[in-house]
Order: C-alpha cells, then structure tokens, then sequence
C-alpha cells in the first residue's frame, strides 16, 4: 500500500510537472520579441515617413512608408520573430520598381507591443489596417508579400473578405495541426507528447485550432498570387505548399521551388533567382508598371 501510495504522489508531481513544462513551452512559442527599431538611413535618398497605425482591436503598429509612385503600393510582412529589418532587400526591389513601400512591424515584433504573437492569426488585422491606411491615401493598386507568419496573416486576412491586387506568399503554413507536427517530428518525437500545448496555445489565443488554418483562406483569392518555397523546409514539408497552391482558387497563379531552399530569406541565397522569378510574375500581370526607374 504504501508502495502505491508513493508511486502515485510520484505520479502527481511528475504530471503537474509535464504540465508546467508545457505550459512554459507555449508561452515560449507564442511570446513577444519587440526589438527597438530605429531608421539609420537604410533607403538613401528616400523620404521615410513614420507611422503608428491603430488596428480594429486597438493595437499600434509601428510602420515606415517610403513614397514613390502615388497609385500603386505594397506592404511586406515578415515572418515570426522577425520584424521590418528583414524586408530590406525586398523594400528596395519594390522602391527600384516605383512602387509605394508600407513596412509595418506585426504585433509583437520590432516597435509594435502586444503580449503575444497569434501565428498570424491576429496579424491580419495589422495587415488590414495597413491596408486601409494606403486606400484612405489614395492608392489605387495595393499589394501583400509576406514570408511564413506574414504570408499567414495575409491568407487569415482573407476571412475578412480582403482583396488585394496582387499576393506573394512565401513559405506558409497550411495550418498549425501540421506545423506543429513537422517541428515536434524534428526531434523525432510523436506530437501526441505534446498535446497540451496545442489546448494551451488555442486557449491563451482565444482561437479553435480548426481555425488556425490559412489554406482554407486560399480558395478566396482571384487576384494574380505568386507562391515562394524551398524544397527543403522540413518546417513546411514541400508537399503541404504544393497543397496550397493547389487550393489557391486564382487562375492566375504562379509558383517558384527554390532548389534547396530551406525556411530562409531566399533573397539572401537565391537574390539572382528571387529578382528573376518576381520580375517574370509581374511582367505577365503587370506589364506596364513593372518599369525600373
């Protein structure tokens, strides 16, 4: 009996202890990283405004907006824990194209505060928001790029029946069910050890987890759609992106695989192919604006 009685004291605290560490382990996933952002000339020659954009739900993103061309623009979302200091390269092949560039930090990331980070799930309305902002200054052709959580905020944004004029989604998620998966199989561990944390997560989001799911989004778009993925992201195994595009409703889709492409910035890598894949996209769709000035 007493032998009982100690395993299951044993038992309790090992459990309350699992649980803890799952707890912490959520928490990790969905924290903050605010990095304070200060512009040091990054665009030379540029006027780079500064702008605080309220969301729909009374976040404060904190953006830059370069001005070229007063007709057409674009927002750029980076991916997780990143903020707009990973969208340089991609800023300025836009600004090369006289396109107008909004560079907002998500939720969460660089000077915008939040007390987590969604997966992109809330980060749409930062994407909503900016896009709102362009359309009360006038601009009559708004693009998205986003890489990873920015690529899902965007897709989440269009739950709110939000139409863009052009997308490029570079290495989203199809949904959380599978990316949790792919980082727990990693480790070469089941994601059933884990459990909690994916009932952990969606409680502190306040979201089902069904919801968490930014493919299903992708049958609402009608507008050109450029997707960018490696063929080595063991984060978002090529098959699940090749689902997306495959899901995505637009007849005017393209697709690039980045031979060994892993879940990076492929500018860094691949900047050659990168430049000659979006310039191939928008010569097909937007002949007469892609002029480099």
């Amino acid at each position: 009996m007493k032998f009982f009685t100690k395993f299951i004291r044993i038992f309790i605290v090992a459990f309350v202890l699992y649980l803890l560490s799952c707890w912490i382990m959520t928490s990790l996933l969905l924290r903050p990283l605010n990095t304070p952002i200060v512009y040091q000339n990054y665009f030379p020659g540029e006027k780079v405004e500064d702008l605080l954009i309220t969301t729909k739900d009374h976040q404060q993103i904190s953006a830059w907006l370069i001005k070229k061309d007063k007709s057409k623009a674009v927002i750029l979302a980076a991916g997780k824990g990143c903020n707009r200091l990973s969208l340089l390269h991609k800023a300025n092949y836009y600004l090369q194209h006289n396109y107008t560039v909004l560079l907002p930090d998500l939720r969460a990331t660089g000077n915008s505060k939040a007390a987590i980070n969604s997966l992109g799930y809330f980060e749409r309305l930062d994407i909503e928001a900016c896009y709102n902002t362009l359309k009360k200054q006038g601009f009559q052709t708004i693009g998205v790029q986003g890489h990873s959580l920015g690529a899902a905020a965007i897709a989440y944004s269009l739950k709110d029946n939000y139409a863009y004029d052009f997308m490029i989604l570079e290495s989203c998620y199809d949904n959380m069910d599978n990316a949790f998966k792919n980082r727990v199989h990693k480790f070469y561990l089941s994601d059933k050890l884990f459990l909690p944390m994916k009932w952990m997560g969606t409680w502190k989001l306040g979201v089902p987890l069904r919801e968490l799911n930014p493919q299903k989004y992708l049958a609402k778009i009608n507008c050109p759609i450029l997707f960018l993925y490696g063929d080595s992201e063991w984060q978002i195994p090529i098959d699940e992106s090749e689902t997306n595009f495959a899901t995505c409703s637009s007849a005017k889709k393209q697709k690039h695989i980045f031979k060994g492409g892993e879940h990076e910035d492929f500018t860094l890598r691949f900047n050659q192919e990168y430049t000659q894949t979006l310039d191939t996209f928008f010569n097909i769709y937007f002949p007469k604006e892609n002029n480099i000035q």
